[in-house]
């Protein structure tokens, strides 16, 4: 038995990266993430414990679009109620980890 759902599809040239002058997205948005150096921020150790890294923690949140709308329309908002976003059908999500944008993707069928 197949089952169908939806899943994010990362692709290489999709990563994204800092511009080197460093400036911030607009709107607001968080910066996207610098590179880490290996051993960065590690005093008197080259190696890291894996089994340490892999049991933190992280948020990771995908961003379809935004809206911007007044606060009455928000109250207005029930079941079944539309809110346009500012992305349209087809381009890529944002993805955060940490609210650190990391990446764009896309839905796929899987």
């Amino acid at each position: 038995m197949s089952q169908f759902g939806q899943g994010l599809k990362m692709k290489d040239e999709d990563m994204t990266l800092p511009e080197e002058n460093g400036s911030k997205a607009s709107g607001g948005a968080p910066e996207v993430a610098d590179t880490i150096e290996s051993g960065a921020g590690i005093s008197g150790s080259n190696s890291i414990d894996q089994s340490l890294l892999d049991s933190i923690p992280v948020q990771v949140s995908v961003q379809l679009g935004t809206a911007k709308i007044k606060l009455s329309e928000l109250m207005g908002l029930n079941k079944g109620s539309v809110v346009p976003l500012s992305s349209a059908a087809g381009e890529p999500l944002q993805i955060y980890v940490n609210n650190t944008l990391i990446a764009k993707g896309e839905i796929v069928l899987v």
